[in-house]
Parts: C-alpha cells; structure tokens; sequence
C-alpha cells in the first residue's frame, strides 16, 4: 500500500512538471520548479512534540496547482483531490522508504558498512578528527558513530526540548550545519548514538523516573552508572525525543546504547513494574519499536546495541534483551562481540581475547543460527587492547561472514593498519 502511494504522489509530481516542460514558466512568472521545491519543503512539518508530521499546502499554493493543471484535459480536480487526500500516513511512508533506499543505495556501493565510533567531546579536537579523516580518505571505513546523548547524560546539541533547561547537561558540539559539512566532506553515513537508560543526570534530577536502591532510598549507582527505569514514561519520552531532535539535525540513523535493565543479580532495586522477564522484554520492545516507527516517521533508520552474549543466551539475562524478540523492533542490532568481554572458558578458549578470529566467528555465528538476517547483524568490533593485526582479525571474522561492522576505541583513536585486508 505505501508503494502505492509512493509511486501516486512521485506520478503527480511528475505530471505537475511534463506541461511545463517546453516552458517551464507560467503566465504569471511561476516555475513548476519553484512551486513544487516549495511545497516540498513544506509537506513535512514536525509538531510541538515532534512526534507527527501534517500536509502543508497553502491556499495559493492549491489555486496555483489547480490553473498549472488546466492543460491536464479538464482532470486537474480529480488529481488534486486525490493528492489533497493523502495524509500524514502516506508522507510517513515517503520518509521511511526514502530513509531505507538512502541506506540501501550507500551500502551497496561502498560494499557495506565499515565505521568507526567517534566521541561527540573529540569531534571539535583537531588532534583527534584530523586522523579519522585520514582514515576516512585512505581506507574502507565509509560510516561515523557519533555522540547524540553521551554515557555521562550530555546532550552534543542545543535542544529545544523543555525539561534539558532545567537538567544542565548540554555541551554543545555540533549543529546541523556541522553535521551537513562532514558528510558532505567525507562522504559518509553518520550515526547517532543516544545512550538511553544509562544516565547520571536525569537520574539525579528526576529520581522518580530512576531505579532506586532500597538501601539507600535514592537512584541505584552501579560502579558510577545510574539507571532510569525502563517502565517509567517521562524517561522514556526524554529518550524519544532526544532521537527524533537528533534526526531532524541529519543523522541517517540513531543507534541506541544502553538500552537495557542494570545487568546485576542485586535484588534491592525497585520499578514502576515487577522486574521479570515479560516486563523487562516488553518495556525494551515496546520503546525500540516506538522508537523505530517514530524515527521512520521522519526519515531515520534505528539500530541497538546489545551485549555479545545476548547472541547465544536463551533468555534475557535480567536485562531485557532479547535476540529473537528485540530483532523484530529494530532495523539493526549491534552485538558488542570483543573477544576481551567474553569469560575465560567460552567458546573453549581459557583466554578468548587471545582468539579474536575465532571467538568473533563463532559468537556472529552463534546470532546468524537463531535467525538473524545478515543485513541487520553489524557488530561492533574491537579497536582497544588489541594490535592492529588482532583489529584487522575482528574485521575479517565479521567480513567473512558477510557482515558490515563498527570498530569501537572509546578514545577514538585508529590506526589505519587496523584495516589492511588480511588474506585467509
């Protein structure tokens, strides 16, 4: 149904145009060009809440179409009705289809997507951007995940949603102008990573929508990390809206971190809702799906990070994720599969961090037999306590398997050796 109306809406376009083709210019002095750029720039239109999009056709703009379409054999009312009558569903179709080509049309020419993590406080540090771009120029990387929302619960932009005035968290980085320069600098597809319910300062603000700790009476801290609760509404409206801010500034994607429950057995926490396994999986699923939705809405595709383990795990580890439920709410997952991260003993290696070929392999392998489609499976790899060889070994592990991947250095700092194809 929305090719359908995709295709109506590119077919009335088109129709608008053809009369003009010979002269471009009506009798008043009004290009097609003109009228359709300026009706297009303002189909779109986000709301208070930033969380709907409405038809914007000004009365004069309606009267011009209306006398541009007299050449059409007396049909003009019947196609502008029809336009008129397609609704914000169909433009939110528009916005996601264009989104997943845009996606679509980079990877396959760039052969997937290769990318490395970029922290939002090192993109102004000339010391730190200078080399990525070097990479950027002179390897097969093509993607940047950027900071939106940081571990520490900063904000990279000026918001305008309500409630940051009173939080104090940004640390203004970036605007849209920053963003439009360096994709069209460095050709690449930009990601913005949204920690979500990991968050010092909201958690501290808003105590009420935290996890609280029943020995203190006061949001849970686990070694520095506060956790909101993902049951409770305000947090959750807080991260939405953070994302949608963000896509409207021009990132393709938003990838959400953190997007789990504290992973620890401590049994001193209390939640809006019983922490079991159906509560813990729904409140992760039903965000990232609203989430995806609300982001497709106005053209952005959604991914989450998951642990590595979540791969294999037959149940959700008390966190909320997962695989076989979680795949579904999103356009992409990101396991965390570092060979360091993995317990001694796993995948029969006393020292899997050792093993990062195999260990790499066999956890990818591991998501790819429950089902998991090979374009939604991108990793993040390792770039840290590693040497370039055992980087290159990550890649190739996940390269092997058909897969693109994002190289994680919470430093930001590569080399460019990291990515020197390794034969078999």
């Amino acid at each position: 149904m929305i090719m359908n109306r995709v295709f109506f809406l590119i077919l009335f376009i088109s129709l608008l145009v053809i009369p003009l083709s010979i002269n471009n210019v009506n009798s008043d002095g009004v290009s097609y060009f003109e009228l359709i750029t300026e009706i297009g720039a303002g189909l779109i239109k986000d709301s208070e809440t930033v969380k709907q999009v409405e038809i914007i056709i000004s009365e004069e703009q309606k009267a011009q179409i209306r006398k541009n379409l007299n050449s059409l054999n007396g049909s003009q009312n019947n196609f502008f009705n029809e336009y008129e009558s397609i609704q914000i569903e169909t433009l939110k179709g528009v916005n996601a289809y264009i989104a997943k080509d845009r996606w679509k049309t980079f990877s396959e020419s760039n052969n997937g997507i290769k990318g490395i993590y970029l922290s939002g406080y090192h993109l102004l540090r000339e010391e730190k951007i200078n080399p990525i771009k070097e990479i950027i120029n002179n390897t097969v990387v093509n993607t940047i995940v950027l900071d939106v929302k940081t571990d520490n619960g900063h904000l990279m932009y000026d918001s305008e949603i309500e409630s940051i005035d009173q939080l104090n968290n940004e640390r203004i980085k970036y605007d849209a102008t920053t963003l439009k320069n360096l994709k069209e600098e460095l050709n690449v597809y930009l990601i913005g990573r949204v920690v979500a319910f990991q968050d010092p300062i909201f958690s501290r603000k808003y105590s009420e929508s935290a996890i609280i700790d029943t020995k203190t009476n006061s949001p849970y801290s686990q070694d520095g990390q506060y956790f909101l609760d993902p049951s409770d509404k305000k947090s959750k409206e807080y991260i939405l809206n953070v994302a949608l801010e963000a896509c409207l500034l021009g990132f393709d994607e938003i990838q959400f971190d953190y997007i789990r429950y504290p992973d620890t057995s401590y049994q001193g926490l209390i939640y809006d809702e019983e922490s079991n396994f159906e509560n813990r999986t729904k409140n992760i699923n039903s965000f990232l799906s609203d989430a995806t939705e609300a982001l497709h809405d106005i053209g952005c595709l959604a991914s989450a990070d998951i642990f590595g383990y979540v791969l294999n795990a037959k149940n959700d580890n008390g966190i909320g994720q997962y695989l076989e439920t979680i795949i579904e709410c999103v356009d992409f997952i990101s396991p965390m599969v570092y060979p360091s991260h993995y317990s001694k003993g796993s995948f029969g290696y006393s020292y899997p961090n050792n093993h990062p070929y195999e260990v790499v392999t066999a956890s990818l392998d591991q998501g790819l037999s429950r089902g998991v489609d090979q374009q939604q499976l991108r990793p993040f790899l390792q770039g840290f306590w590693h040497s370039s060889q055992d980087v290159a070994l990550n890649i190739k592990a996940a390269e092997d398997k058909g897969l693109g991947w994002i190289i994680w250095n919470n430093s930001s700092v590569y080399q460019e050796d990291f990515f020197t194809k390794i034969e078999s």
